[in-house]
């Protein structure tokens, strides 16, 4: 069934509501016929949205995970776009993501008859190949040395048949793809802008010609396009779009923090300072060796007294560490000399070096203000240190209050933005309550809607197995971790040999999982152990796991994204509750700004992480499986303040600490579906 679309573009919104909800309530009438299911929770989702954008409204709404979220946005989207013939922006959290939601945009489009229908992925750079930094390694030579698979990825790049790291047909680490991706691009001075499909695509996402009906982005590009437009008054993307949609908005507070994070490494400070020095000496500025000595010499000593201060943590479950008063180090000396040094930057005639003086004078800036933070002369960043994968130490640092730069530059803005995740709410009574946590976080000024609960079968098809008999962590404070790793391992093996391997384990610390499975490599189990790989891309040990049905051990990203429906995946263990730890910098920071740091930072934090987690195993109507948590503190016997807090917000209604009722229900729901 078509509908006939007539529209007039540029009409009042409010002389569009009836037209626009009408269309809405004709498309889910008569859903069946264009062969989707009839689904409440998703035409309740896309009426909300429709209303919000007509009041010119933001609106936060949480969708359930099986009520068609993408499709939920994207009719409202479809009619909104051809309506008053502005784009639509979408940001999401995953390039994973944002391909599958252009696959939807062009499924759901074609289905309910909308013709010529044109959109955009937007990624980051590097995901592009750069066709001047390949030649240049072709014509110096740079190929001799190098091994077989490299020398097929620059000749796939030189032949124009790989544009973006997609294309590959086979598996380059990240070392190799960073030598070849887009870098620092010089856009309209580059010989092979014409052919190049990030410069393509810079060009779509910025034009205010309505070329494109669909702008699919990444949240950090949303978030860097609307730091430019405030700082500069011109971004990255269009400014014409007519609604914003961010998906996975659970993601959204620490992927804005990434995006105003500035990371600092040693060998790149250095190279930095010493193209300033090179410069300066060009043009005949010799006032600054003395400082610039004194600079590099300072820089030195500061990482190598991070880099201790680092290694005394020793084993730590967060991944950022404090940074402790640096005394020895003159801080206040060292912004003396980066505002001299960006002084006698600022003062040279540009000429032919305008780029490359412009981005001297901003590395000296961003010095500038490390230099500030790092000696409290200002107080308004967070800053911490961490090893990087080539474990290299870096400096980071970033704004305290990421909701206040939201408020203004996002949720004030002219056109509506909509939030949306399977996991935002917390407990409460009232819409407040349940998205109290995040709408504080986010600076979120808006509409709040009504939860738009998942329809699959959680009570007959799933079972939540609480282990009542582990060990604690730790105990009154002291660390037990050895003694609770030894009785999880003990528990992954049982609970695995139920069902026959096809579970996903998930760790909220790297070195636990890297005593479990260093462990398990020298046990004898019946089923294969694939442990998640480095890097971002888990394609290959995703088919490993579903062909071989074995156990999948990950961390991180294994929390969330990974969509495995069948008998393939019929069990997720979740070794311990994800609390955020402690310590982190930014968790501490938090925690020292509430008045009750459990219920007001811990808890929801966690609440959030846990349901993504739990979230993999059902992930379709017939879908049945195993919930099996083996942090006993939210047991009975424990009676945590937080229990009935963790099992209203999961689905999971069915739950037992009786390992026997696990083995029934593994024996008649699990094993039937093999």
């Amino acid at each position: 069934m078509y509908i006939s679309w007539s529209f007039s573009r540029h009409q009042n919104k409010k002389r569009l509501e009836p037209i626009l909800i009408n269309q809405i309530f004709e498309i889910y009438r008569n859903i069946e016929e264009y062969g989707m299911h009839p689904r409440e929770g998703q035409e309740n989702m896309s009426l909300d949205i429709a209303e919000a954008f007509i009041d010119d409204n933001n609106l936060i709404i949480e969708a359930g995970v099986g009520i068609g979220k993408s499709y939920a946005y994207l009719i409202p989207s479809l009619l909104i776009n051809k309506m008053i013939g502005r784009p639509i922006v979408i940001a999401t959290s995953s390039i994973q993501l944002s391909e599958q939601i252009f696959e939807d945009i062009d499924d759901i489009s074609q289905k309910l008859g909308f013709d010529n229908i044109k959109a955009v992925i937007g990624k980051g750079m590097g995901n592009y190949s750069c066709q001047e930094r390949t030649e240049k390694i072709i014509e110096m030579g740079l190929l001799k040395n190098e091994d077989q698979l490299f020398e097929t990825l620059v000749s796939a790049i030189s032949s124009g048949k790989v544009k973006q790291r997609s294309d590959l047909s086979f598996s380059i680490q990240d070392k190799d793809w960073n030598r070849v991706a887009v870098q620092k691009c010089t856009y309209e001075k580059c010989t092979y802008r014409n052919t190049c499909e990030f410069y393509e695509m810079r060009n779509l996402i910025k034009s205010d010609s309505w070329q494109i009906d669909f702008i699919v982005v990444n949240q950090d590009l949303l978030i860097r396009d609307l730091i430019r437009k405030y700082e500069t008054g011109r971004g990255f993307i269009t400014s014409n779009n007519a609604l914003t949609v961010i998906d996975e908005a659970h993601n959204f507070e620490e992927k804005v923090r990434s995006a105003l994070t500035l990371t600092f490494n040693l060998s790149e400070v250095k190279w930095s300072i010493g193209n300033v020095s090179r410069l300066l000496d060009s043009r005949g500025v010799y006032t600054h060796m003395k400082n610039i000595a004194l600079l590099l010499k300072d820089v030195d000593n500061l990482f190598e007294l991070i880099e201790k201060q680092i290694s005394d943590f020793g084993v730590t479950e967060s991944e950022r560490y404090a940074i402790s008063p640096l005394t020895t180090i003159d801080f206040k000396k060292l912004t003396e000399f980066t505002k001299e040094l960006i002084t006698s930057m600022s003062l040279l005639d540009t000429g032919k070096k305008e780029r490359q003086i412009d981005d001297l004078l901003q590395d000296l800036r961003n010095f500038h203000t490390l230099f500030e933070v790092l000696g409290h002369l200002r107080t308004d960043h967070l800053i911490w240190s961490q090893k990087s994968n080539k474990n290299k130490v870096e400096i980071s640092y970033c704004p305290k209050n990421i909701k206040d730069v939201l408020s203004d530059r996002l949720f004030a803005g002219r056109n509506s933005v909509i939030l949306t995740s399977a996991t935002m709410c917390q407990s409460g009574e009232l819409l407040e309550e349940k998205y109290d946590y995040i709408s504080k976080a986010l600076g979120y000024m808006g509409v709040f809607g009504e939860q738009q609960f998942s329809p699959y079968n959680y009570h007959d098809n799933a079972l939540m197995y609480i282990a009542n008999d582990m060990p604690l962590y730790r105990i009154n404070g002291e660390d037990n971790r050895s003694n609770f790793l030894k009785a999880a391992l003990d528990k992954i093996v049982y609970l695995c040999d139920l069902t026959k391997g096809r579970t996903l384990v998930l760790f909220s610390a790297k070195e636990d999982l890297r005593y479990v499975t260093d462990n398990l490599s020298s046990m004898d189990v019946n089923w294969n152990i694939l442990i998640q790989k480095e890097g971002s891309s888990q394609e290959s040990v995703l088919s490993e796991f579903k062909e071989s049905k074995g156990v999948l051990f990950g961390t991180g990203i294994f929390w969330e994204g990974i969509n495995i429906s069948g008998p393939d995946l019929s069990q997720v263990i979740i070794v311990r509750l994800p609390f955020p730890v402690p310590n982190d910098p930014i968790t501490e920071y938090k925690i020292n700004n509430s008045k009750d740091h459990m219920n007001e930072i811990l808890l929801p934090e966690m609440l959030i992480k846990l349901r993504q987690g739990t979230g993999r195993l059902i992930r379709s109507e017939v879908d049945t499986g195993i919930i099996s948590i083996l942090d006993s503190r939210i047991s009975e016997s424990h009676k945590k303040s937080y229990r009935e807090a963790v099992l209203s917000s999961l689905p999971f209604k069915k739950h037992t600490e009786d390992i026997e009722l696990v083995e029934q229900f593994v024996r008649e729901k699990v094993i039937p579906r093999f």
